[in-house]
């Protein structure tokens, strides 16, 4: 089964709930806007409720993003998710002056999800 087809079954799915019937029009902004304020949580402290809510609001925004098969939004959330890690492994070597191999195993994953959905964007479109 190829992964457009699991997508389009996933769209079905959320499309037969009312919660998340009105979540998919504002699926990409809601992705965007958890992505940008874990990027702003770095700065100024969020507390870790609101960090938890943003992290599943993400992943939440995130499928309802890849069931419209919107690969290059996904692409640039899970961007902005690597650039939160890269920023927390930079953080870690010029304060700490050591590594936080966390962050680098997320910034590893998620930099790679990135680019495998941007990459999945330029072959779906053709």
């Amino acid at each position: 089964m190829k992964f457009e087809q699991v997508c389009q079954a996933g769209l079905a799915y959320f499309q037969q709930h009312p919660v998340f019937r009105v979540l998919l029009p504002i699926s990409m902004p809601l992705m965007l806007g958890c992505a940008a304020l874990r990027l702003v949580g770095n700065l100024i402290s969020l507390g870790g409720f609101v960090s938890a809510l943003l992290f599943l609001g993400f992943f939440l925004a995130l499928f309802l993003t890849l069931a419209q098969c919107n690969f290059c939004m996904a692409g640039i959330g899970l961007g902005l998710l690597a650039a939160d890690y890269l920023w927390s492994l930079l953080h870690s070597l010029i304060k700490y002056h050591s590594v936080s191999y966390a962050a680098l195993v997320y910034l590893i994953v998620y930099g790679g999800l990135a680019f495998l959905s941007y990459q999945k964007s330029m072959t779906f479109n053709r």
